[in-house]
């Protein structure tokens, strides 16, 4: 005799609608995301990328719509926003470091509005994934389109004029021009430069290693230096010594790790002083790097290894050829000028 006889069986379907899903606020639909980014192991800069951009997102809901949970926003609000920071959105309010004249102006790039719109595809898409709404509000919402980078670098002339703007008779001012140097001879991001710390300098070789913790692609990268770059970095390390006991390269008047802000506002600066009517980051620095090397006859392969780039496209985009490299290689490579030399010499 079965066993079995006489116990309750399942045969025919009976499904359960509108099984309930757990309903969090968008504060707490932030928090859930960002410790799965945490659990696989996403670098903490770009998880702070994530959280602002989100609070940008519920700040902008809360002002229209109140407190309102994740199940509710739909494509159609999502689109709303996105309009709304392309076109409303005030540029760089409440920006601690740019100039009044840059303030004020209505709609974000199209550039910065993808940024947002990027974070917020990957923030609804983990949501969908683990099971937390039940469609995905964002997946039809389009990213802008876009100019393809134009960041164009300094002119030999503009370069000139900026790195003498640093008054180097005084100590940060001097720290900056060195700051220049070393992106100018490696391409060093910003943020490489901020956190780079003396162990990974080494002067017998003329090199930085940063590891891979501190590069985007999280592969190592070396960089060779040039004997002046070097000479600069050591001199300024032993200054620093002299007065702070700390492992970064590049400190405050207070002995205190660089800010990348700090940085950017000082630049601002140089530009003023130096005349040159642009503001010039460190990102303009790395363009002239990448720019310069190539018209130098760089391969863009070396480049991208320099750069610390995972896709040579990027590395691409990097380089603005100018006029004057342009005429001189259309000149040596013309079939026209070929043809008519040969017709000269004969």
């Amino acid at each position: 005799m079965d066993k079995r006889t006489g116990r309750k069986t399942v045969g025919t379907r009976q499904p359960i609608v509108n099984v309930a899903l757990p309903s969090y606020t968008l504060q707490e639909a932030v928090d859930f995301v960002v410790k799965i980014k945490r659990a696989n192991n996403l670098k903490e800069r770009t998880i702070s990328g994530y959280i602002q951009n989100m609070n940008y997102f519920i700040e902008w809901v809360t002002e229209r719509y109140g407190e309102i949970t994740i199940r509710e926003v739909t494509a159609d609000l999502l689109r709303e926003y996105v309009l709304w920071c392309a076109t409303d959105k005030e540029y760089y309010a409440g920006h601690p470091f740019k100039a009044e004249y840059e303030k004020g102006k209505l709609g974000l790039s199209p550039a910065s509005v993808n940024v947002r719109i990027r974070v917020l595809k990957t923030f609804f898409a983990v949501l969908f994934e683990e099971e937390v709404i039940d469609r995905n509000p964002a997946a039809n919402v389009s990213l802008m389109r876009q100019d393809v980078d134009t960041v164009m670098p300094l002119s030999d002339e503009e370069l000139r004029r900026f790195m003498k703007a640093p008054d180097q008779r005084q100590w940060a001012q001097w720290r900056d021009y060195v700051i220049m140097t070393l992106i100018l001879d490696t391409g060093l991001r910003l943020g490489e430069i901020c956190a780079l710390e003396k162990p990974e300098i080494d002067f017998v070789k003329k090199s930085i290693t940063l590891p891979a913790s501190k590069n985007k692609n999280r592969k190592s990268r070396t960089l060779p230096l040039s004997t002046e770059t070097a000479r600069l970095l050591k001199q300024l390390i032993a200054e620093t010594e002299r007065n702070f006991d700390t492992t970064y390269v590049f400190t405050t008047n207070y002995g205190e790790q660089l800010s990348e802000k700090t940085i950017q506002k000082s630049f601002d600066n140089y530009a003023e002083r130096a005349k040159l009517g642009r503001t010039v980051s460190p990102h303009v620095l790395r363009h002239n790097f990448a720019t310069m090397a190539a018209e130098n006859g760089m391969s863009i392969f070396h480049l991208q290894k320099l750069m610390g780039h995972a896709d040579i496209a990027t590395t691409r985009k990097y380089v603005q050829i100018s006029e004057g490299s342009l005429a001189e290689e259309h000149k040596r490579f013309s079939p026209l000028t070929r043809l008519t030399s040969r017709k000269g010499g004969r």
